[in-house]
């Protein structure tokens, strides 16, 4: 095999796999990808447990050929040349593959291609068009609310995607009948739980026609290898082959094995009406809570919100390390109150949420608080109170 290619497509390429590929696992060649040479492209191909990916770019293919290389390896020594152009040259006879440009040459083993493992990267039929960044948000404000515990009567240890009418519930045969969607008529939803509380967050801009299928559950390594692979400003397409789901842009797919299980009823972890409706501005609330957060510690981590008629009031008082207050002005008319939460609750949302203000609903200490984006509702927290 011969090839001429561009240093930076190609290393770029290289760039998105890494997370992919097993550094230490019992899982044969799963350290190694398969470049294939053909038709004027190279194909990328890397794989682990739970996820396999192909990303192709354009090449000059002077002998067409497949190697296995670490893929650490090559990328680190593609990414140190210099020259736009590089060359890659496989001699049959040593197993020796040549990395090289104008003033740089590298001799690196070739892995047996037969080991291998053959994987099949069938587009669905069917599949959603959904922009990158959109993705990107959704996962950004769900993915810290799964649970780090298992719980035998669900599985929490991933994000839950629902699709769904904007004007209703979904009907009993919603996940298993093709559905046509244009933008703004249906949700997609993004929801994750500990139990203590749910994170929710939804687009209409979605296009497409698909079969859901049973429901499905991406595992958090599959939400961070999404992230690391696709950048903002891509159009991507996704859709469901078996117990996988297929994300795809031009010139990169990516195939993640779906968490199995039942998840939880979300809508009945968060009250139909609330008593205690307030907007506040995000940043002053955000900083507080960081500076209150200074004194906080694993077995110490309430923080409490006292609304009173001239304000709010943000303190923690932790008898191993002292006590934080601060006041902000809050529009409130009610009777006084005060209601406790878990800190890091509050700062994974506020720290991921995009809007400038947020909306706190409250009933008791007792019952879940929501919050959720002024701007956009569609991104919502229920949180329980310690009580």
């Amino acid at each position: 095999m011969k090839i001429i290619t561009n240093r930076h497509q190609l290393s770029n390429c290289l760039a998105k796999i890494q997370s992919i590929l097993e550094k230490s696992s019992s899982l044969n060649n799963s350290e190694n990808i398969l470049i294939k040479a053909q038709d004027n492209q190279l194909q990328i191909v890397a794989f682990d447990k739970i996820c396999s990916a192909k990303g192709t770019i354009s090449a000059e293919i002077v002998n067409e050929g497949t190697i296995s290389l670490n893929g650490k390896r090559i990328y680190d020594i593609v990414r140190s040349l210099n020259d736009e152009k590089i060359f890659i040259l496989q001699d049959n006879n040593t197993s020796l593959t040549t990395i090289n440009d104008s003033k740089s040459s590298f001799n690196i083993l070739s892995a047996d291609i037969d080991e291998f493992p053959e994987i099949s990267f069938d587009l669905p039929d069917k599949y959603l068009t959904i922009a990158s960044d959109q993705l990107i948000q959704l996962i950004d404000l769900t993915v810290f609310s799964i649970a780090k515990i298992s719980d035998p009567r669900y599985n929490l240890q991933g994000v839950f995607l629902e699709i769904e009418p904007v004007n209703g519930l979904p009907d009993e045969n919603s996940f298993t009948s093709e559905k046509e969607i244009a933008p703004g008529s249906h949700l997609f939803s993004l929801i994750a739980t500990n139990g203590h509380r749910v994170s929710i967050a939804r687009t209409d801009q979605i296009s497409g026609a698909i079969k859901i299928g049973s429901n499905k559950i991406f595992s958090r390594k599959s939400l961070q290898e999404v992230k690391s692979v696709f950048t903002v400003n891509e159009s991507l397409n996704l859709g469901f082959e078996k117990n996988e789901v297929v994300i795809w842009s031009p010139g990169f797919i990516i195939s993640l094995r779906m968490l199995q299980g039942d998840f939880p009823d979300y809508r009945k972890m968060i009250p139909d009406n609330f008593i205690h409706h307030l907007e506040i501005e995000k940043a002053p609330l955000l900083n507080t809570l960081r500076q209150m957060n200074l004194l906080a510690e694993d077995n110490y981590l309430g923080v409490i919100l006292d609304f009173t008629g001239s304000g709010l009031e943000v303190s923690i008082d932790n008898p191993e390390k002292g006590h934080g207050i601060t006041e902000l002005l809050v529009d409130y008319q009610g009777e006084p109150f005060q209601i406790v939460f878990n800190i890091n609750y509050l700062l994974d949302f506020l720290q991921a949420l995009p809007d400038e203000k947020i909306i706190l609903e409250i009933n008791n200490k007792n019952q879940p608080c929501l919050f959720k984006g002024r701007e956009n509702e569609n991104y919502m927290c229920g949180i329980m109170p310690i009580s």
